[in-house]
């Protein structure tokens, strides 16, 4: 762990797993900070399935979680790819391939048991602060104050604004600039959640289903199973769009004949017994887009408040993660040179940090957004394609190889902490393992 930085303080706003992996890496860099959340609980009875990539996983590593992770994650075989009756177009071992690519494996998480990881292993866990909800902001010349919707105050040097795509941070930091920056769009609305296992349905599979309009992702755990059903909207949005569990049901019902084929071959599950053996659900609409501004003054935005994809890749979590190592690494660099930094010397750090991450990110974004459509047949090309093109191929491994691992390659780690369990894989990347002295 690095030396402690006298007097420089990070207030932390948002209470998921980019803003708690911030809270642990900036505790391993020596760097003092308080998380706020507005939430009375952090979420870790709720929510569907997470993967983390291997470039993040170099992240785990890094921060002493790598070992629970490996214990905690739903591991997945094989992906199979059918059409809305439950045949089959084409399987394939692409999650194998990831860690042959990498050297890491592709993990899948229960979201719940991946911020329980997160949360009891946080070193500094006194610093998290439950129903602070921010309103407002004041920046001096030496720091910030925030105010929260209790009349508390926290006072600090920089704010981390990780508090998701309808970011409050985001918002407030927009009106002292006096400009809108608000790009999301959803084209696509998502109905996820998990219920208790299928017998008929093979453990350890990603079933995906491929239809015109819509695709629906099912992960299948030893006890759990985990969807995500992706619905394309009549009309995109920008607005946000509240859903009742009456919304929820009449969604899942439009798509209760999809079948999903079990291990006999005369076994077939239903989304509707999917459905029906749920323990958690939720629906939201799925945004797309990228904040033009990360920063002004002593604000800085990571994870989905400055890129949001939609989540059929499970890039989105990722690139907040990737955020935090680049921001972090900078950010302690800087107090090296300078513990307490004035705003302009931040406003540099930041606007490196965007340059940094704006066109990976993009990447990432653009590269969800072709999925997303192809596998929902957008068009007719598309719709052939993936029925009759891909299969003779290999598309899933194809995409990773051609469109996913060069993404994966360019994953930067934590420059200041050592990697104890690095693995290559065939696809090295950019950035080796840092070299730290002992």
């Amino acid at each position: 762990m690095a030396e402690k930085t006298d007097n420089f303080r990070v207030i932390v706003v948002g209470g998921g797993p980019v803003a708690l992996t911030a809270a642990h890496a900036l505790s391993q860099a020596g760097i003092d900070f308080v998380l706020l959340e507005r939430r009375k609980a952090l979420d870790k009875d709720a929510g569907s399935s997470v993967a983390v990539w291997p470039h993040n996983v170099r992240l785990f590593d890094q921060l002493g979680l790598l070992e629970e992770a490996e214990r905690t994650y739903m591991p997945v075989k094989y992906k199979r790819n059918l059409r809305r009756d439950g045949t089959e177009m084409s399987r394939s071992d692409m999650f194998e391939a990831i860690g042959i690519n990498h050297g890491h494996k592709w993990m899948c998480f229960h979201r719940a048991k991946l911020m329980d990881m997160l949360c009891k292993n946080l070193p500094d866990q006194g610093k998290v602060q439950l129903d602070k909800e921010v309103v407002s902001i004041e920046n001096t010349a030496t720091g910030v104050t925030v105010t929260c919707a209790d009349q508390s105050i926290h006072t600090g040097s920089i704010i981390i604004g990780a508090d998701g795509v309808h970011s409050t941070i985001r918002k407030l930091m927009n009106e002292k600039t006096g400009k809108v920056d608000e790009p999301f769009v959803a084209t696509y609305r998502g109905l996820y959640g998990y219920s208790s296992r299928s017998l008929e349905l093979e453990p350890g599979v990603l079933y995906e289903t491929h239809t015109k309009s819509l695709t629906i992702q099912l992960i299948v755990a030893e006890e759990q199973q985990h969807f995500l059903v992706y619905e394309r909207m009549a009309q995109p949005t920008k607005e946000r769009t509240r859903y009742t569990d009456e919304d929820q049901d009449t969604m899942a019902q439009r798509f209760a004949d999809v079948r999903f084929p079990g291990m006999q071959s005369d076994q077939w599950v239903t989304f509707a017994q999917v459905w029906a053996q749920r323990q958690w659900s939720a629906i939201g609409n799925l945004e797309e887009g990228i904040v033009g501004k990360w920063h002004s003054e002593r604000t800085v935005l990571v994870g989905d408040a400055v890129h949001k994809m939609t989540p059929n890749t499970g890039f989105g979590m990722n690139s907040g993660l990737q955020g935090v190592a680049q921001l972090v690494n900078r950010l302690r660099a800087l107090l090296q040179a300078n513990a307490a930094p004035d705003t302009d010397a931040l406003d540099k750090t930041f606007r490196e940090y965007q340059t940094a991450r704006m066109g990976n990110s993009k990447e990432a974004v653009d590269m969800s957004a072709l999925y997303t459509r192809l596998v929902a047949w957008n068009n007719p090309v598309w719709k052939f394609a993936d029925q009759y093109l891909l299969p003779h191929v290999n598309g899933d491994v194809t995409s990773l190889n051609l469109l996913m691992s060069p993404i994966v390659q360019k994953g930067v780690p934590l420059d200041f902490l050592e990697e104890k369990s690095f693995k290559a894989g065939k696809y090295s990347y950019h950035t080796p393992p840092p070299v730290v002295n002992a």
